[in-house]
């Protein structure tokens, strides 16, 4: 397992000088996506479910204060695995184009942060765990075919209690065959419940 601020370390080497909450963000997906693909965690430290999204509390009091983070002295790049270098070349290609606000507002929206935090409005403070388990199982579900992708959903919605009937099944279908889009979907549920 590699030690969190070689991985820090790694995506500044890649990035060059980034945000602190920038570096959080990225952190934050390569931990998500080396757990999806490997099903072991990238590095041990926790990430935990504050305001403005993931943050590793190890590196965020390295690097309090700063507006811009040029190196981390910390880390050291070559620490890493070539299969842990790769899934964080992979993050940095898919995700160092975005803002740092981009990034946040992307977690905002992801099941990991989302069921850490619970009912928490977005402005409370929190420093919940993000579920190892959750973040696989959300990022994994990203690279699976539609039917796994249902399948998963519907699964899950049943390990939580609740039924999932066929008419919503087959609007998900259609939806992963691009029949329908999101928001037409949402539109029929609305008006369905309208009924």
């Amino acid at each position: 397992m590699a030690d969190v601020h070689d991985v820090a370390a790694a995506v500044l080497d890649a990035t060059g000088p980034e945000s602190p909450m920038k570096l959080q963000k990225l952190l934050y997906y390569a931990q998500a996506w080396y757990l999806a693909e490997h099903g072991e965690p990238l590095f041990d430290a926790r990430i935990e479910a504050w305001r403005r999204g993931p943050v590793v509390p190890e590196v965020y009091f390295r690097h309090q204060g700063q507006s811009e983070v040029c190196a981390w002295e910390e880390g050291d790049p070559r620490g890493l695995t070539d299969r842990e270098r790769e899934v964080v070349g992979s993050v940095v290609e898919r995700y160092a184009h975005f803002s740092r606000h981009e990034l946040s507002d992307m977690a905002h929206d992801e099941e990991p942060w989302r069921a850490a935090r619970g009912e928490l409005a977005e402005s409370e403070p929190s420093s919940a765990p993000l579920s190892h388990e959750v973040m696989a199982r959300y990022f994994r579900r990203l690279t699976s075919g539609a039917e796994e992708a249902i399948a998963e959903a519907v699964g899950s919605a049943r390990l939580e209690g609740l039924a999932v009937p066929d008419d919503v099944v087959a609007t998900m279908r259609a939806v992963a065959a691009g029949e329908l889009t999101v928001d037409e979907a949402i539109a029929r549920e609305i008006e369905a419940l309208r009924r």
